[in-house]
């Protein structure tokens, strides 16, 4: 792990430059292509919106249904503030079979008006805070009682009732009024009355005056809809109120013609314009394809200004005098609510229609009405007639009650980014519910997704330079097309906060497609060339970690500060003795020997400089330079001493004769290059701490030790490992003498036994350098009654009785010599 991280860091180090420029140019690409909307980008940016949005909040597969489950992230909040009363299936059989009401509201659609008028009846007595319909009400039925029932139902209660309007490229344009929020708007003009003699009966007006009466009729409607329509809305921050969408002509084959017409509203039966609290507009907003995502707050025709029908009710609810539209935010009387800079807001819908809200059929709440106004109580549970007090009206108190048709036939069917198919008055009912509770979906910034998006660019070509690996050169571009939604669409759903997908996805697979094409074309020959000529040296992730340093090896040989390592197997000429009829059984455990050695100096920095039949010379510092060297060689040495004991009793199980390693350890300057012929070459050190280090491993032998190392690299550990100070030795043909040392163990990891022998075997070497040999031997016998194995205290108690018996020349300066 820390030589990938080391390779990781070395690798940015390199090619940060290179980074920033890939993905600056795939970011430029690919804002370009947003920009202009090649391919219809946009498209794939609504797809990966709801793609998010429907795998979080209804997820089908079981690991995000436990994500869901376990963390909450998009879990169902059913509204505690919504319920809608559904024009459902179930109402239209049992109004057309119940004879009663098929004779008080119709047999068949569109009900008589008077079932609206016992519906908002109930509902304001039951406590409902507003009610709205998600209709519109602009044919005036034909014999007008039911009309005209609704107007006084309208009247009687004080529950804010608003309802629906719609528009047309037919309706003519409504006059241009003070808008206000002032509601109902009252009784429109009556007609003028002819005067008629007294004692003669009035005459039928002439058709001349017909039209007349008829054309003023509806210009007085058409007054009164501006009046009860109209809102006053106040647009920041450079936005405008957005145009009611126009109607374009399309030719028999379903293709533009270029002729487009605007639309105005029509007015409302004059009964609901008199009386209803509030008119909104319940104008179309689907996107391109077909669905609902979005909203705006505000329409204009031209002449006047007019709220959304959600907007319109929270207005009266609120008792707002107007409404304040600001980049960001939407001010309603006291209420503000966070919405898009453009002044529109995506719609948290947070589930299905029928998961996310109370639904309750039509007919179920104006027969309780009809129940609980009957004269005759004696058999109707509705606490006397007092609706206020009907446990079936508990279900409406203080709640906003959605009206809708969503039986076959009632209501218009529509796609919203969870569901394919819904009745429409979904989109009312939760932007209600987001406007109350301020939970729309906000855009984010666009410099916030368009940071984002290069974020991902530089992620992308970081991979591909820093990994370097096939599978993420084609896997990560393929993740990013098929799966980023999860992303962001988990983020969406966390935050309500909708970042880009789309340009975010391209970005990144264009940086990929970049950073890949790069590494064929420029950068990999040069790395294949290195990692050829240094493959047989070492591992591969040491190459690997050796090309990207800034500085490569010069092969011609250069003066280097490392770390020699040279050992072989004590008394391999048993082996040898023993197998000299098997050689390939010997060339087996020669290699298994081998299998054990190598991986734990590779797995410290090590470069394999070479194997010369049991020995292994092996270099620490060089062709990759690591400033704790000596440290490294230290801890494989004892690495290597720990798995050659478990490789001893595994041998020692099968018959064979116990194996011990022999290791030599020096620290110095070297030469360290290519050393050889032009035909052959080989990658290794020269110089007298090379030869030091071959030396040392030899003279384990005479000291009986395992593992042996010169000043240079005492000095380098002494503060990380445990050692022993062995002797003073001369090396064959040099005149200078060096401190040689018995390496331990790590720091910390001495047993108490060996450190009671290190202790008295280093008193008996100081009295053995001065000569008193009688005293270094009671010690070194002590130290031996310790640990009768003790290789060093037996070598120094046989000089101590040779010297005793046979005292040294008067120039002795306890100095050994180090033969070949």
């Amino acid at each position: 792990m820390r030589r990938a991280l080391e390779l990781i860091r070395l690798r940015l180090g390199r090619t940060w430059v290179l980074i920033v420029g890939l993905s600056t140019v795939a970011m430029i690409f690919a804002g370009l292509w947003w920009e202009f909307d090649v391919m219809e980008i946009s498209d794939d940016e609504r797809g990966a919106y709801d793609d998010g949005l429907k795998a979080f909040t209804l997820p089908k597969r079981a690991g995000l249904k436990f994500v869901q489950q376990r963390f909450g992230l998009g879990k169902l909040v059913r509204s505690e503030d919504v319920v809608v009363v559904a024009l459902d299936d179930s109402t239209m059989t049992h109004v057309s079979e119940n004879e009663f009401l098929a004779q008080r509201y119709g047999r068949n659609l569109p009900f008589d008006r008077i079932i609206w008028a016992d519906l908002i009846s109930y509902l304001s007595k039951a406590g409902a805070r507003g009610i709205v319909f998600d209709m519109v009400m602009n044919e005036p039925s034909s014999n007008g009682l039911g009309d005209l029932a609704f107007g006084k139902a309208l009247d009687a209660i004080d529950t804010p009732v608003v309802l629906g309007f719609s528009t047309a490229a037919s309706a003519k344009p409504l006059p241009k009024v003070e808008p206000t929020l002032k509601r109902p708007v009252g009784p429109m003009p009556a007609p003028p009355q002819k005067e008629v003699p007294e004692g003669e009966f009035p005459e039928d007006p002439t058709p001349e005056e017909q039209a007349a009466l008829q054309k003023q009729a509806a210009e007085d409607r058409r007054l009164w809809a501006a009046k009860a329509y109209a809102v006053p809305i106040v647009t920041r921050g450079g936005l405008e109120v957005p145009a009611f969408p126009v109607v374009v002509e399309r030719d028999a084959n379903g293709e533009p013609t270029g002729k487009e017409f605007p639309d105005f509203p029509m007015a409302a039966i004059p009964h609901a314009l008199e009386s209803a609290d509030g008119f909104g507009a319940v104008t179309g907003e689907e996107d391109e394809d077909g669905k609902l995502r979005r909203t705006a707050f505000a329409y204009t025709d031209g002449e006047n200004t007019y709220a959304t029908l959600p907007v319109a009710l929270l207005a009266q609810l609120e008792g707002a005098s107007e409404v304040v539209i600001d980049k960001g935010k939407l001010t309603i009387g006291s209420r503000t609510v966070r919405i898009n800079q453009d002044g529109t807001a995506e719609i948290h819908y947070g589930g299905r229609l029928a998961d996310r809200f109370p639904m309750i059929p039509l007919v179920n709440v104006v027969q309780r009405y009809l129940l609980c106004t009957k004269e005759d109580q004696t058999s109707v549970d509705c606490a006397g007639g007092d609706i206020s007090k009907d446990a079936f009206g508990a279900q409406f108190k203080g709640k906003i009650v959605v009206v809708g048709g969503i039986a076959v036939g009632t209501g218009d069917s529509k796609a919203t980014p969870l569901e394919q198919a819904t009745p429409g008055l979904v989109k009312q009912a939760a932007t209600i519910d987001n406007l109350l509770k301020d939970q729309f979906i906000i855009a984010a910034p666009t410099w916030a997704s368009w940071l984002f998006a290069f974020f991902v660019a530089l992620l992308s070509v970081a991979l591909v330079l820093v990994v370097r690996n096939t599978f993420v050169d084609i896997g990560w571009p393929v993740l990013l097309y098929v799966g980023f939604f999860a992303i962001t669409g988990s983020f969406l759903v966390a935050t309500r906060i909708h970042v880009l997908s789309a340009l975010p996805g391209l970005a990144g697979t264009v940086a990929s497609i970049l950073a890949t094409t790069w590494e064929r074309l420029f950068a990999r020959k040069e790395r294949e060339r290195i990692k050829e000529l240094f493959q047989n040296y070492m591992e591969s992730d040491l190459v690997e970690l050796m090309v990207e340093q800034k500085t490569l090896p010069s092969l011609e040989g250069q003066n280097l500060h490392v770390t020699a390592f040279f050992s072989d197997i004590k008394g391999f000429s048993t082996f040898s003795e023993l197998l000299k009829d098997r050689p390939q059984e010997l060339m087996r455990l020669l290699n298994r020997y081998l299998s054990v050695v190598t991986p734990k100096l590779t797995a410290e920095g090590a470069c394999i400089d070479k194997y010369i039949g049991d020995a292994v010379v092996a270099l620490f510092g060089a062709p990759v330079a690591y400033h704790d060297h000596p440290l490294r060689a230290c801890r494989a040495a004892l690495q290597v001493q720990q798995a050659i004991g478990e490789l001893r009793v595994a041998l020692r199980k099968e018959g064979l004769p116990d194996v011990y390693t022999r290791i030599g350890l020096n620290t110095g300057t070297m030469m360290v290059g290519n050393i050889g012929s032009e035909q052959l070459l080989d990658y290794t050190a020269i110089g007298d701490e090379m030869n030091l280090a071959a030396r040392l491993e030899g003279a384990n032998k005479n000291y009986g030790t395992l593992i042996m190392m010169g000043q240079g690299t005492y000095d380098a550990v002494r503060r990380e490992v445990e050692a022993r100070e062995l002797d003073r030795v001369r090396v064959a043909g040099k005149r200078n003498a060096v401190t040689v040392y018995e390496l331990l163990s790590l720091k910390g990891q001495l047993s108490p036994t060996t450190q009671r022998v290190v202790d008295l075997y280093a008193q008996a070497l100081a009295l053995y350098r001065t000569r008193h040999f009688t005293q270094a031997k009671e010690l070194l016998g002590k130290a031996l009654e310790v640990d009768e194995s003790d290789g060093p205290s037996k070598r120094l108690l046989s000089l101590c009785s040779e010297f005793e018996r046979q005292p040294p020349p008067p120039e002795w300066d306890a100095v050994s010599s180090l033969e070949k």
